[in-house]
């Protein structure tokens, strides 16, 4: 008789890197199947959602959305009774803090692990406290890696402020004076909407990123997007190029509404094209802001015709709505300088430029030329070594509150076709 097939015996807990959704979510169904397992976290729980969110941040899905097993909308746990609404920081933290004091997982905190290596078939996890053997290691560490700013920014005068969105709280950790957004997602736009709110002069360096509509046809646009099976989308039927685009902005705060820049800049966004260099005084612009506009406005608009031939094809009722293009965007009014000089005007800069995965502390060969991680939904070359929660890791829900729970539920069944505890 051959050992194909056979399952190994394991006597060692688990190791969870990460005590955010992803992580939890794993430790949900460990906890179901009574698999002895413990998570190591550098901050504390939920501590990504504590410290690299705006104090004004409101999650982008509604409510509905949220997808967590025995923890999601309609549960008794949830905060909320209304479908239609959005959570907003604070609610999402104690959110995910009552989620994890449901699992009553084993969690430690304050422990960064430095590197993750493997002996023998053993993984190695070296941490800031301690050193742990285990068979099976599952890094639930972030979907987004290490923030990115672009070295040019090193060029810039240092009596400028700067910081990288994750690190924005509210208008009023900056100097005063003008301040200059880097980049129009999701993030840079609604913190662009966010520091003008407050009074601030601000100027926004737009960047080629779509703009989603908050509701169309009766619906809110997650709901179209859900129903048309978009979230749904896998990495074998998206290419990669267009998994890593822009995330097209709008917003779930007050409520949850449209961000268009063109009504921003008659609130007074001032608008610029996206960054070409920076000098120590003088930051200069691409001669891009008509092209990156109108390619926002067609975003919304390619989109809400994809949903009118969904309405058609399933023959639904709907009322009456046409998302129509802004007349606002026309070479002829939409003007951009070339260049304008700090510390004069701006007095800081906050680079909504995005992350970088960076997995150099995991001592296997697990990235592409690109440091993405090589894995399929969630499993790798290694044995009893996964991922969890990456963007795209299976589908383009993955690392959201609406699809982390299903690819958990994956990864626990994998391990237990595998293993015996």
């Amino acid at each position: 008789m051959n050992n194909l097939g056979k399952k190994q015996k394991v006597n060692s807990p688990v190791v969870i890197v990460g005590a955010g959704i992803a992580g939890l979510c794993i430790s949900y169904y460990l906890t179901r199947k009574n698999v002895d397992h413990i998570i190591l976290e550098r901050g504390e729980v939920a501590n990504t959602w504590i410290n690299e969110r705006w104090d004004n941040f409101s999650l982008v899905n509604p409510n509905w959305a949220i997808k967590i097993p025995e923890f999601g909308f309609g549960t008794k746990f949830f905060p909320s009774k209304n479908p239609d609404g959005f959570l907003d920081k604070l609610q999402t933290v104690d959110y995910l803090k009552s989620f994890s004091s449901f699992i009553g997982s084993k969690i430690y905190t304050n422990e960064n692990v430095a590197s993750i290596t493997k002996e023998n078939n053993i993984y190695k996890t070296v941490t800031s406290k301690r050193t742990i053997k285990s068979d099976i290691v599952i890094v639930a560490s972030g979907a987004f890696g290490d923030l990115y700013i672009p070295e040019m920014n090193l060029n810039i005068n240092n009596q400028v402020f700067q910081i990288h969105s994750s690190g924005y709280k509210n208008h009023k950790d900056l100097p005063e004076g003008g301040a200059l957004v880097v980049g129009s997602g999701q993030s840079g736009a609604q913190i662009a909407e966010d520091l003008l709110e407050s009074g601030k002069e601000v100027w926004l360096a737009v960047s080629k990123c779509g703009r989603r509509l908050r509701r169309y046809k009766g619906k809110d646009s997650s709901w179209w997007n859900y129903t048309m099976g978009l979230f749904d989308k896998t990495v074998d039927e998206v290419p990669f190029n267009d998994r890593w685009k822009c995330s097209p902005h709008t917003s779930g705060g007050r409520g949850g509404h449209d961000i268009n820049l063109m009504d921003l800049a008659e609130k007074g966004l001032n608008l610029r094209g996206s960054v070409y260099s920076c000098s120590k005084n003088k930051i200069i612009f691409n001669n891009d802001l008509y092209s990156n506009l109108k390619f926002s406005d067609d975003f919304a608009i390619n989109w809400s015709k994809k949903v009118d031939d969904f309405i058609q094809q399933k023959n639904m009722a709907t009322p009456p709505d046409n998302a129509t293009k802004d007349k606002r965007i026309n070479r002829s009014n939409i003007t951009s300088p070339s260049e304008m000089s700090f510390p004069s005007s701006v007095k800081s800069i906050i680079w909504a430029t995005g992350f970088r995965y960076n997995f150099d502390w995991v001592k296997l060969k697990l990235t592409d030329k690109n440091g993405h991680p090589i894995q399929k939904r969630g499993t790798t070359k290694y044995k009893g070594f996964y991922f969890m929660g990456l963007q795209w890791m299976h589908t383009s829900k993955s690392a959201q509150f609406i699809g982390v729970g299903e690819d958990a539920e994956f990864i626990v069944n994998d391990i237990g076709s595998k293993y015996v505890f």
